[in-house]
């Protein structure tokens, strides 16, 4: 089993400064290799919402080194999985303490994907995506948002994020990788420009880290050529299961 995967962030060409943040770890193991990615977008009407983007991708960061000394040699699969999600509602609890004792309005988005040998694990607050990419590429999280009418228009809202009460809600859910397959993690600001077949084109031609990263250049670039004014990042996590 082979993993490659790439990472970027970057505040576009309209945007005062970047609200994103993503990150991505592996451990490399022949039976049982981890890993993580995690993209997080703040939520724009908060002047200050980088702060809880950076808060949850450093804690998911601090997380990954603690895990990946103990596992799997001494922290099995399952007990994996609950320390993450423990893990991140003491992320919540923190960015809502926050904006609590600092009386500043901040939150974000969180789709974060953990693949444990063939296992894959999502969790998922907001309407930042997550792709999963083979023959099609589909949407394997939802978008937490609501319609409201305003001034004689629909706009949709953000219905769910981090920080916005003490206990974390999340969408989760568990799948396993058959074959090869791409994941691609991204906040909204690329999606809105990417098409299915943008996703598609890559399946067979990433072979190393180094493709995998030139694939989310590709991306980024492509849709800020497309006209994209938000933050764009992603994360992709390509499997290749022999």
């Amino acid at each position: 089993m082979k993993i490659f995967t790439g990472c970027v962030t970057d505040r576009g060409n309209f945007r005062a400064k970047n609200q994103d943040r993503a990150v991505c770890h592996v451990k490399k193991h022949k039976t049982t290799p981890l890993a993580v990615g995690c993209v997080c977008d703040g939520i724009g009407s908060f002047s200050n919402s980088e702060i809880a983007s950076q808060m949850v991708t450093d804690g998911i960061s601090r997380w990954f080194e603690g895990v990946k000394e103990l596992f799997p040699e001494s922290m099995d699969e399952d007990m994996l999985i609950e320390d993450l999600e423990m893990t991140l509602n003491e992320l919540n609890e923190l960015v809502y303490d926050f904006h609590e004792r600092k009386g500043v309005d901040i939150g974000c988005t969180m789709s974060l994907m953990v693949l444990v040998g063939q296992n894959f694990y999502v969790f998922h607050v907001g309407d930042s995506r997550i792709y999963q990419v083979g023959e099609t590429a589909f949407q394997i999280t939802k978008d937490e948002v609501v319609m409201v009418e305003s001034g004689g228009r629909i706009k949709s809202l953000l219905a769910n994020f981090v920080g916005k009460a003490p206990k974390l809600w999340m969408n989760r859910f568990t799948s396993r990788v058959e074959g090869q397959e791409m994941f691609l993690l991204g906040s909204d600001g690329l999606f809105k420009q990417l098409t299915s077949q943008d996703m598609v084109q890559w399946i067979g031609q990433i072979k190393n880290d180094s493709k995998a990263q030139k694939a989310c250049g590709y991306f980024l670039d492509l849709v800020l050529e497309r006209g994209e004014r938000d933050n764009v990042s992603c994360v992709l996590i390509y499997v290749l299961v022999k």
